[in-house]
C-alpha cells in the first residue's frame, strides 16, 4: 500500500498555525476515510489509508500551505477516484485551495499523459519549428455546408488544426454524423490538393457512452483528431479516449465549464492545475486555455503558468501542446508569441472573420505571420 505515494498541496486560509493544522487534519481524514477517526478499530487503516501531513508552513501572502501525501492505491488508478482523493468532499469546505500536485512514477505510468503531445503534433502537422495555428468553425447555428466550406478554406490556407466549436455538437442545423463526414472529407481533399497536413478535430463531448460512440464514428468518417470538454463530460472520459488503442487520435481539451472551479472564490483548484496539469495528465495532447487581454479576466502571469504546466518537463509524461485562445488577434500576436514562445498552438477565432470573408486568405495571413515571427 505504501510503496508509492503522491502529494497534494493545499492553501488554507487560517489565522493561526493551530487552526491551519486542524483544517489540514480534517482534509487528511475527509479525503480518505470520511469516518470518525477516533472510532477506527483498524491499525492498518489508521497507518496506511488516512492521509499524512508532510509539512505545514505559513506563506507570505497570508494563510498556510499544507502538503499531504496519499497512497497511490487509494486512487484505484482511475482518473475519477484520483480527483476524488485530491479534492472530493473538501471542495465543499470554504477557504481551501489545491495549489500543487506531485504524482508518483506509478501514477504517471497509469494515467499515461498525452499519446502524441507537442512533438507528436508537430510531426503530424509537418510543422517542426514555428508556432502552430488552430482555426475553429463557427458560429453555432451555421449549417453543415457552410461549416464544411470553412474547413476547406482553412485547410487550403495552411491551418495546422481545424476544430469544431465547442458549442456545436449534434444540433439539427449541423447533425454530428453529417457534419463530421463532410468536414473530414473536405479537409482530406484540401490536403491532397495543397500538399498540406491539416488535422480536423471533431467535437465528441456528449452524454455518457455517446462520447466513445461519437469518437469511433468520427475516426471512421475520417476525422484526424478529437475534442472533448472534460469538465462537461467528466475527466474519466478524457482518460478513456486517451487509452483507447483502437482510436489513437490526438485529443484537444476544451476548457468549457472549467472557470467556476478555478476563478477566485472561497475554495477551488488552481487554474494551472485544473486547466493545464490535469488535462495533460489524463491524456490531453492539446489543452486549450483562455489567454489574457481579451474578453476573459485571466492575467498574463496566470496564462504563462498554465502554459508551463502544460508543457514543462515531467517524468513519465510527455509535454502537451498549449493552445491559448480568446483575444488572439493580429495586433496582439507578436506580444503573445513573445510571452508563450514557439511551442504553442494559437487559436484564432473572431479575428479570423474580422479580416473579411476570404477565410483561405485570412488563414494564410496568420500562418505567414507566425512564420515570420517565429524566425
Amino acid at each position: 500500500m505504501d510503496t508509492e505515494r503522491f502529494t497534494v498541496t493545499y492553501q488554507i486560509e487560517a489565522d493561526t498555525y493551530e487552526e491551519a493544522k486542524q483544517i489540514a487534519w480534517s482534509v487528511q481524514v475527509e479525503q480518505t476515510i470520511e469516518f470518525p477517526y477516533e472510532r477506527l478499530q483498524s491499525e492498518y487503516i489508521r497507518d496506511h489509508v488516512v492521509g499524512r501531513l508532510v509539512s505545514l508552513d505559513a506563506v507570505d501572502s497570508g494563510g498556510y500551505r499544507a502538503v499531504i501525501s496519499y497512497a497511490d492505491a487509494l486512487t484505484a488508478y482511475e482518473a475519477t477516484q484520483f480527483l476524488n482523493v485530491v479534492f472530493g468532499n473538501s471542495s465543499l469546505q470554504p477557504h481551501i485551495w489545491v495549489v500543487d500536485i506531485h504524482i508518483s512514477e506509478g501514477l504517471a505510468k497509469a494515467f499515461g499523459g498525452p499519446r502524441f503531445g507537442l512533438d507528436g503534433l508537430r510531426r503530424l502537422c509537418h510543422t517542426p519549428r514555428r508556432a502552430l495555428m488552430q482555426a475553429v468553425i463557427k458560429p453555432m447555428g451555421t449549417p453543415t455546408d457552410e461549416l464544411a466550406s470553412m474547413c476547406r478554406a482553412y485547410a487550403l490556407g495552411g491551418a495546422d488544426v481545424i476544430k469544431d466549436d465547442h458549442g456545436i455538437t449534434n444540433q439539427s442545423f449541423a447533425p454530428f454524423k453529417e457534419r463530421v463526414k463532410r468536414c473530414a472529407a473536405v479537409v482530406h481533399e484540401a490536403n491532397a490538393k495543397s500538399g498540406g497536413h491539416t488535422l480536423y478535430a471533431a467535437n465528441v463531448s456528449a452524454d455518457g457512452e455517446a462520447v466513445l460512440e461519437r469518437a469511433h464514428f468520427a475516426k471512421k468518417a475520417g476525422a484526424t483528431a478529437l475534442m472533448v470538454a472534460p469538465a462537461l463530460t467528466g475527466f474519466g472520459w478524457l482518460q478513456r479516449l486517451a487509452k483507447d488503442e483502437s482510436l489513437g487520435l490526438p485529443l484537444i481539451v476544451h476548457p468549457a465549464m472549467m472557470g467556476g472551479f478555478a476563478l477566485p472564490g472561497t475554495s477551488g483548484i488552481a487554474d494551472y492545475l485544473w486547466i493545464g496539469f490535469l488535462p495533460r495528465l489524463f491524456g490531453g495532447d492539446m489543452p486549450i486555455f483562455v489567454s489574457y487581454g481579451g474578453r476573459f479576466t485571466f492575467t498574463a502571469e496566470q496564462c504563462k503558468r498554465i502554459h508551463e504546466y502544460i508543457s514543462r518537463p515531467m517524468p513519465g509524461v510527455r509535454a502537451a501542446c498549449p493552445s491559448p485562445g480568446g483575444g488572439v488577434t493580429e495586433a496582439r500576436l507578436p506580444e503573445l508569441l513573445q510571452l508563450y514562445g514557439n511551442d504553442t498552438m494559437f487559436l484564432v477565432g473572431g479575428d479570423m472573420f474580422r479580416r473579411g470573408n476570404d477565410l483561405e486568405s485570412n488563414m494564410r495571413f496568420f500562418v505567414d505571420m507566425l512564420e515570420q515571427l517565429s524566425m
